[in-house]
């Protein structure tokens, strides 16, 4: 099993016993002292199906708050879920960052914080300080497997995809790309993420376990396609980790996923200032450097002319705005490009 850290002060009480066979729904519970409720707390809703001696996967949805495909996958797999159907231990909180949930936010109602930048936690910490501290001490010290489900939120549209990091070590790049092309999302993408230390990703292969993330549309609505992809995807992991019998179920359309990457800072646009964002190109779009990207409008000086933004370089138009209006140094365009095997 991957290493333990200091767990005895997380506060958080998980109503559910994760050795129980059978399949149960309940609730980890993390204090929230309030004024008109000192021993408050907010209840965030956890499925545990178990059956036999197989291997673990956790899987979370609703890191950030506005995204949608990921949660409407797990609660759809949390119904679903027969533990007749398994051999091992199926962990699964559809909503992981529940206050930004039901706010409908990235961030977080409570604290400001960003879920996903929070880890390893802190067990004194925030709202969202502590629960990271239980999912990192208490939860992947469980696992085998892991697996967050991401899409781009109100702030960007993303080609759907699976997603993890460059890692050094060549037997857990192998093995999470294996779970990458298990999912058969159409593109897989490997990066060298900025700010990626505090992601729960990362908190994951610190502890050496096979893990990935996920783009799976946004624009924070639920797209249909990629919700077809997410849930195909998630049964075709329990299946390729040995949770599930049978053998992972090609997209009838994509084929094998397109492993690729986001090499450098060539293959982002960040806006130079405030306006509407107008792209020129569908989500998808094979682009070439030196075209136009989109224009930037004013609607504070209808006599200014558009800023035309350019591609800086060629590739597939990975991930782009989801609204068109936006703030000085916000990025409107990604660019993913194949990925040398």
């Amino acid at each position: 099993m991957p290493g333990t850290s200091d767990v005895s002060h997380s506060p958080v009480i998980a109503e559910i016993d994760f050795e129980k066979p059978g399949k149960q729904f309940g609730a980890l519970r993390v204090p929230q002292s309030r004024n008109d409720s000192g021993w408050g707390t907010i209840s965030i809703p956890i499925v545990v199906v178990k059956n036999g001696k197989g291997p673990t996967i956790l899987f979370t949805a609703g890191n950030h708050g506005d995204e949608y495909e990921g949660q409407v996958t797990l609660l759809n797999l949390s119904r679903a879920l027969d533990p007749q159907e398994i051999e091992g231990r199926v962990i699964i909180i559809p909503a992981m960052h529940f206050p930004a949930a039901l706010n409908g936010t990235r961030m977080s109602p409570i604290d400001g914080k960003d879920f996903n930048r929070s880890f390893p936690g802190n067990p004194r910490g925030t709202f969202a300080e502590v629960l990271a501290h239980y999912v990192d001490s208490r939860l992947l010290p469980l696992c085998d497997f892991q697996m967050d489900l991401h899409s781009g939120g109100h702030g960007m549209d993303v080609y759907c995809c699976t997603a993890l990091h460059d890692l050094d070590d060549p037997a857990m790049m192998r093995r999470s790309l294996d779970m990458a092309n298990a999912f058969n999302a159409p593109v897989t993408i490997v990066l060298k993420e900025v700010n990626a230390g505090p992601t729960l990703l990362a908190a994951a292969e610190k502890r050496k376990i096979p893990a990935l993330s996920s783009e799976l549309g946004g624009r924070a609505y639920v797209n249909i396609d990629n919700l077809e992809v997410t849930e195909r995807g998630v049964r075709n992991v329990l299946k390729h980790v040995g949770i599930m019998k049978g053998t992972p179920a090609p997209h009838p359309r994509y084929g094998k996923s397109r492993v690729m990457t986001v090499p450098d800072f060539n293959c982002y646009i960040f806006v130079p200032r405030a306006g509407l964002f107008q792209p020129a190109d569908h989500l998808g779009a094979m682009v070439t450097a030196g075209r136009p990207a989109g224009w930037l409008h004013f609607i504070e000086d209808p006599s200014a002319p558009p800023i035309e933004l350019t591609y800086k370089a060629s590739g597939l138009l990975w991930c782009t705005r989801g609204e068109a209006r936006v703030q000085t140094g916000d990025p409107v365009v990604v660019i993913a490009q194949d990925r040398a095997s």
